[in-house]
């Protein structure tokens, strides 16, 4: 389990926000992120949900949480290779076929890139924002 206090963006669970129907309604993402981003769309954070790792695209790729929400994630690598759930304070590995679980704490306020550190530069990235 890990902590994490910074700025958020990333992926998550599930509700009726228009947003968790797999992007952001206005097609525009929900921050800017330098560099590609295989965009898989946004979830609002539960208690605990799951993310989907594959090559090359978290799902969902934005995780929209509130200020200092904390929050399990199981993560779940669906691709054919190794990847990584990367925030400050977190690097954990998964590989092909594999589940681990963080936990996290979101930022009181902006937002925390999340890569995967083998695949960042194909797109392989998102965010935990606080909204």
């Amino acid at each position: 389990m890990v902590v994490i206090v910074a700025a958020a963006l990333a992926l998550a669970g599930c509700g009726a926000d228009p947003e968790d129907e797999g992007g952001s309604a206005s097609g525009t993402p929900p921050v800017s992120i330098e560099g590609t981003v295989n965009d898989r769309g946004t979830k609002t954070a539960t208690d605990r949900f799951e993310v989907e790792l594959d090559d090359f695209y978290f799902g969902p790729t934005y995780i929209k949480a509130t200020p200092g929400q904390r929050f399990t994630i199981e993560l779940r690598n669906e691709g054919d290779a190794p990847h990584t759930f990367t925030i400050p304070g977190v690097d954990e590995e998964v590989q092909p076929g594999g589940r681990r679980t963080v936990t996290v704490t979101a930022p009181q306020s902006g937002f925390v890139v999340v890569t995967c550190r083998f695949h960042v530069a194909q797109g392989m990235q998102g965010a935990i924002f606080v909204a």
